[in-house]
């Protein structure tokens, strides 16, 4: 079966352009009273309560075990709308009410009340809830309580079951409804935290023989890899989600840059993008990334690539070209849908260069729900290819490229069906290219077909990829990391039995590794 045979454009796009929804795929401002809102004069805090717990019963470890902050949070109480506000510690901007993933390790939260508390009744109404169980795979964590004072409490959640691999995770719900505030007044309903316990992947490589695997990271929360950013492949564009349903509502999740030398994780405030859509004043971020330009009062990480670009009119889609110097942008008017301009911008020297209605053909809209797309440039050095719609009912696309000698757009004509998406990934010298709705093809000779995308080693023209294999004898079905050999027409797999939500997303430089990521511990 070609899974991928005729993709959707705007569904591709939804998972190569982090158009990400809250979903299950196999695989919004922050409010007032927020902690960065500190109080100009805090009183002295009373006199600590002891931290009451359950015992967790072997081999899991007893939250005495676990480094646990439980020093007082600076809070604007008095900027509080709701009665209560429930926050994962560590990352304060997932706070109820909500359903988002955590991590398997015990997860610290904080309870900021507007009121004084009544503690006896917040912990007897949080015991509740978690008893309650709404569904069969909710589960009651161990439970310790910490009061800094009756208006902030820290909780720390212990699993004592933890989730298998490449299995539905456990759920839990913290929820103080029901119990009562110093004067009597009862908490209301609606102002839970759900939280669905997944196992965190981790990114890995693996030599191009599978024999030698290490481990890169040791993420403790569920953040997912969507795109190598830079052309030495050092720093990844990850995400987790913010909200999280099994529908097809889009949310947009938290960002952050991993940064593989380092072994750093560095989170964002906003959004994050390869392919920017908006207003004509944003940064680049010559890593490999853009986003907004910041409102007042949003800060976000100091970094010595960022160039602010402002353009006339409103951005239809903006990227990178192969070098990070420049910035490909279709701009028009916002409400414009066609002909757009083609403006080019040096980042090093801030000169622009605008070529009014190259872009031709009308902006593209996803086939699923009808949202607009940015128009995206796939630039290899040599052309940054481009496509729009014949018009607004029509699927077939109108191709073209910017040729960078000739300094002008030209036609462009893939070997893929006119009403098909021409998106494709080739080979570093241009020799392969692997097209998502037509298969392997060196320029218009067609080589073979693919269930699957793959990635191209540097260098080479060996391609990764991951391949679903069919369970047999009343088995589970598996994965196993192919590397197809397209100069010679063969391949060989390197790995096998991996579980679901393998994937391999890129390659090192030096064409010695593939990067990969998964929930399994590749080295047993």
């Amino acid at each position: 079966m070609r899974l991928f045979r005729f993709v959707p454009l705007g569904l591709l796009l939804l998972v190569a352009v982090l158009s990400f929804t809250g979903c299950s795929m196999g695989s919004s401002p922050i409010s007032s009273g927020s902690p960065g809102t500190v109080e100009p004069a805090s009183p002295p805090a009373p006199e600590l309560s002891p931290v009451t717990t359950e015992p967790a019963p072997s081999p899991t470890p007893s939250p005495a075990s676990v480094e646990w902050r439980r020093e007082e949070i600076p809070y604007n109480y008095d900027e509080m709308k709701e009665d209560v506000r429930i926050q994962l510690d560590e990352e304060p901007q997932l706070h109820s009410p909500m359903r988002t993933t955590v991590g398997t390790t015990p997860q610290a939260y904080t309870f900021f009340f507007r009121e004084p508390m009544d503690r006896s009744s917040v912990e007897a109404a949080i015991r509740l809830h978690a008893k309650e169980k709404p569904a069969v795979h909710y589960v009651e964590p161990v439970f310790s309580f910490h009061w800094v004072n009756d208006r902030q409490l820290h909780v720390l959640a212990t699993l004592t079951n933890l989730p298998d691999v490449d299995r539905a995770g456990p759920e839990y719900v913290l929820d103080a409804a029901g119990s009562k505030t110093l004067k009597g007044k009862e908490i209301g309903e609606e102002l839970a935290f759900y939280a669905l316990v997944l196992v965190p992947s981790q990114i890995w490589q693996i030599s191009l023989d599978g024999a030698q695997k290490e481990k890169l990271t040791a993420f403790t929360a569920p953040y997912f890899v969507s795109n190598v950013l830079d052309n030495e492949h050092r720093f990844l564009l990850t995400y987790r989600y913010r909200q999280y349903c099994e529908c097809d509502a889009r949310y947009i999740p938290l960002y952050a840059v991993y940064d593989l030398n380092k072994k750093e994780l560095i989170r964002y405030p906003i959004e994050l993008t390869v392919n920017y859509r908006g207003k004509g004043a944003f940064v680049a971020d010559r890593r490999g990334f853009f986003y907004a330009k910041p409102e007042k009062g949003v800060q976000v990480p100091e970094s010595e690539w960022t160039v602010p670009v402002d353009v006339k009119g409103f951005v239809h889609g903006a990227s990178f070209s192969h070098d990070r110097r420049y910035v490909l942008m279709a701009v028009g008017a916002a409400e414009q849908q066609k002909n757009l301009d083609l403006v080019i911008t040096d980042l090093e020297t801030g000169s622009e260069r605008r070529m009014p209605g190259v872009v031709k053909g009308t902006i593209p809209t996803s086939e699923s729900d009808g949202v607009i797309l940015p128009v995206t440039f796939d630039d290899d050095g040599r052309y940054a290819t481009f496509m729009m719609r014949e018009n607004a009912d029509s699927l077939n696309e109108i191709r073209q490229r910017y040729d960078w000698k000739a300094e002008k757009v030209i036609s462009w004509n893939p070997p893929v069906a006119q009403d098909s998406w021409s998106g494709y990934y080739q080979s570093d010298d241009g020799k392969y290219q692997m097209y998502f709705n037509g298969g392997l093809y060196q320029g218009t000779n067609p080589i073979r077909e693919f269930e699957r995308w793959g990635i191209w080693i540097p260098g080479t023209h060996l391609l990764g990829y991951a391949k679903w294999e069919e369970g047999k004898e009343g088995k589970p079905s598996t994965e196993s990391l192919i590397i197809f050999d397209a100069d010679q027409r063969q391949e060989r797999v390197i790995l096998d039995g991996l579980h679901h939500g393998f994937g391999v997303f890129g390659a090192s430089q030096d064409g010695k590794w593939l990067f990969v990521q998964s929930e399994q511990d590749l080295a047993n």
